[in-house]
């Protein structure tokens, strides 16, 4: 660690050198850089707590007991509900009940003689609170750790099998898991028919209810094309793929294609559903008909979408894929992206009939926001930035008079100016309120009865969105209440500067994300300092916080192009355990390049790309040493907070003491 250090002081500034010494000597023992990220913990009602649950060791011993009379070796839980969700309804919170660890990424699996809890980095510290003795942590992503399949397939003795609901698990993997544990003799088997999941079964009454939130329809002067036309071009990428039928599963692409909401899911506008598009037949809806209002029966009507059972889904499927499909040229050929299909789904279709997508074609159409949509963006940002305006001016206000503000505080304050801003729907994702030294944990969820106090002295970052009805914000920003510290300042400045850099990056089209991803970190690995997150991920228009197929972030394997039409964040960070953190996030859309010549006007650039900003926040200017920025990093502050101003100020003219803050916090660098 001391070698380290000495490496950032010799690479550093004297003041930031000077300042991450005297870190570390009071911190020694903590591990340098710390692993950190942006993912949100579990959204559910139980946020942060485990579901209720008396004996955890008496749910393993029944679960035990369940798989001897199955005849299985091994049971895996994931934490996926049968559409593969990044965050699940609490009905479907399997693993958490199974195993008391309630962050949203990570898989269970019980032996007859162990219990082992898979999950990464973001949540090594949440795992090793929650988890009970029975239960042994997997730190996924360190040396000498294997994943799930491998350690089953070392583990485990040919002859053996392990169990599991094939609804829980995308099928690419299940697939990659199944060719692996049969080249060590070991089988991979689901439960019988009727018997359903076995921790569902042992969960019994305690179980929450399933979600039954009524739909609603997503009007078309923010949806900005009609059912009708989104179904067309469905049934041409059928046509391109010589497929017949397309199988849709997650519950984001249902809700877009249809042009409808749910809440079945907190913080995400989706319904518990599947679609099926037939080429040359009708599309047909399954969700649970009492969430299906007379508006929405009519909207559905108006685009000859059937309604059908959810429950009823799979034998549809199999119906269609079968001689009995009622189809003259026989059985239908599926379409579907098996990384977003459960393998429950692909089981019901005959291998013959599997036609893969390397990318669902509804998800890349939803990344691609329309006029419309974008249109929607941009003025729920508007809302947001006033909104938060108003939230800071009254949060340094108050603890200016001596009076705390606890983290739960901050996260009803902040809420409430949203909501009256009006259109307001729900959070995008669980605030993360943490002060201090709750900061450094990314994925930090505040209690009312555990909580920090945000106090003069403090530095607090703070992560928040909401879901409008025309569009979806997500925005970070780290704020200290009094004097910064030397370090302080120095860690806010070099994630500033990659924040910088990501935004003003111009790039070829065709440019995958993880290209642009060290633009973010170049200013931290100067000094040898690093997050453990990506630096951005796509945002839905009016849908979930998080989606695909594009991002920003240092995996490889990534190869999506970023396309104008995009929204993509960019939240470059630096978490000092036990200390602070800092994050900065915007969120952006994907442009065509435009570039002014000495003394003319910006014009296009063929073939090239770069961000427009959609967040309208200030950025904290005591926060920046204003000695480590670049001039054009300066008139980039400079412009930035210029059009904070332009743009936002006109919102708060009814609120003066909000304005009066906004026009300090945006006024140049080197004013007061």
């Amino acid at each position: 660690l001391m070698s380290l250090l000495a490496l950032v002081a010799a690479r550093s500034r004297p003041p930031l050198a000077a300042a991450f010494v005297r870190a570390a000597s009071s911190s020694a023992s903590k591990v340098w850089p710390p692993s950190a990220t942006t993912t949100r913990i579990s959204p559910s009602a139980q946020e942060g707590i485990s579901p209720p649950c008396t004996d955890r060791a008496a749910v393993l011993a029944s679960l035990r007991e369940s798989m001897k009379s199955s005849g299985a070796d091994a049971l895996i839980v994931p934490s996926d509900d049968p559409h593969l969700s990044e965050y699940v309804a609490s009905y479907f919170e399997r693993r958490a009940f199974v195993s008391g660890f309630t962050g949203s990424a990570g898989t269970a699996v019980i032996t007859l003689g162990g219990a082992y809890l898979w999950t990464d980095g973001r949540y090594f510290l949440q795992a090793e609170q929650e988890l009970s003795s029975d239960w042994e942590l997997m730190r996924s992503g360190t040396p000498g750790t294997l994943d799930p399949a491998d350690w089953l397939a070392k583990n485990l003795n040919p002859g053996d099998s392990v169990m599991l609901d094939p609804f829980t698990y995308a099928a690419s993997a299940a697939d990659e898991m199944r060719s692996k544990l049969d080249a060590r003799g070991v089988s991979l088997v689901f439960p019988g028919e009727g018997q359903g999941n076995p921790v569902d079964l042992v969960w019994g009454a305690a179980r929450p209810e399933a979600p039954c939130a009524p739909l609603r329809v997503h009007p078309l002067s923010v949806a900005g094309k009609d059912v009708a036309e989104k179904l067309e071009d469905a049934r041409r990428a059928l046509e391109e793929a010589g497929a017949d039928l397309l199988a849709v599963c997650a519950l984001d692409e249902v809700a877009w294609l249809l042009n409808l909401r749910g809440g079945d899911v907190a913080c995400n506008p989706v319904a518990l559903s599947y679609l099926l598009v037939e080429r040359d037949g009708p599309a047909t809806l399954f969700v649970d008909g009492v969430k299906v209002t007379q508006e929405v029966a009519l909207h559905l009507q108006a685009a000859q979408v059937q309604v059908a059972p959810y429950e009823s889904a799979v034998a549809r499927l199999a119906r269609l894929c079968g001689p009995a499909s009622g189809n003259p040229s026989g059985p239908q050929s599926v379409l579907y992206d098996p990384k977003r299909t459960p393998l429950g789904i692909q089981k019901a279709v005959p291998k013959s009939l599997r036609r893969h997508a390397a990318v669902s074609p509804i998800q890349e159409a939803k990344a691609l926001k329309n006029p419309a949509e974008m249109r929607g963006m941009v003025e729920a940002h508007l809302r947001d930035g006033a909104a938060a305006a108003e939230f800071f001016e009254w949060l340094f206000r108050t603890v200016a008079t001596g009076r705390p503000v606890s983290e739960v505080q901050v996260d009803r304050e902040i809420t409430a100016r949203r909501k009256a801003r009006g259109k307001f729907v729900d959070l995008s994702f669980p605030t993360i309120a943490g002060a201090d030294a709750n900061g450094a944990i990314v994925h930090y969820r505040a209690q009312e009865a555990t909580c920090g106090q945000v106090t003069e002295g403090s530095m607090l970052l703070l992560d928040s969105g909401a879901q409008y009805e025309d569009g979806t914000t997500d925005v970070t920003r780290t704020v200290h209440l009094g004097a910064p510290s030397d370090v302080q300042r120095a860690c806010f400045t070099r994630v500033l500067q990659g924040h910088i850099s990501v935004d003003t990056a111009v790039f070829p089209e065709g440019t995958p994300g993880f290209v642009l991803d060290v633009l973010a970190r170049k200013s931290l690995w100067s000094c040898g300092l690093d997050y453990g997150h990506g630096t951005g991920h796509g945002v839905g228009a009016a849908l979930n916080v998080h989606e695909g197929p594009a991002g920003i972030a240092p995996r490889y394997g990534n190869t999506y192009p970023l396309k104008p039409g995009m929204v993509l964040s960019n939240e470059p960070g630096y978490y000092l355990p036990g200390k602070f953190g800092v994050r900065i996030e915007n969120l952006l859309k994907v442009v065509p390049a435009s570039v002014a010549g000495e003394g003319k006007e910006a014009k296009p650039v063929k073939g090239f790309l770069k961000f427009e900003r959609l967040t309208h926040i200030p950025i904290q200017k005591s926060l920046i040493d204003e000695s480590m920025l670049a001039a054009d990093e300066v008139r980039w502050m400079d412009a930035y907070h210029a059009d904070v101003w332009e743009r936002i100020s006109p919102l708060l003219q009814d609120k003066p003491e909000a304005l009066a803050w906004l026009r300090s916090a945006t006024r140049p660098l080197g004013e007061s």
